[in-house]
């Protein structure tokens, strides 16, 4: 009985850097596609991709990067403090539970305010 299936030995090749680049240049032209190459080159497409992100590495690697810029930024001075109010002006809002509220003006008189919240507390 025959053996259906050919085993063919695989050999790594080995290709010249100037042989990749120009493999490379072929399938770079917009006549033709990376597959067609690879497979006249008898290569796997792939493989090409990889060459040509090891290029690209290359040339990034060689290519100085140029240093970040910096803008100068001119920042307004600050606005100035709006006028401050007197020391017995402004309003206190006091939440109780139960859902009542009670608003005072600053410097209400202390006993009336007490006996008010006493007086919501215990409807």
């Amino acid at each position: 009985m025959t053996n259906p299936h050919i085993i063919v030995a695989g050999t790594r090749r080995s290709w010249s850097p100037e042989q990749k680049r120009a493999i490379l240049a072929e399938a770079d032209d917009p006549a033709t596609t990376a597959s067609a190459v690879a497979r006249r080159h008898g290569l796997h497409s792939s493989l090409l991709f990889r060459w040509r992100r090891a290029v690209l590495a290359e040339q990034q690697a060689r290519t100085p990067s140029a240093p970040p810029t910096f803008v100068p930024l001119a920042l307004p001075p600050p606005a100035a403090a709006t006028a401050e109010r007197p020391a017995g002006s402004g309003v206190v809002e006091i939440e109780l539970a139960g859902g009542h509220r009670l608003r005072a003006e600053a410097g209400a008189d202390l006993a009336l305010l007490q006996g008010v919240i006493a007086a919501l507390l215990h409807r």
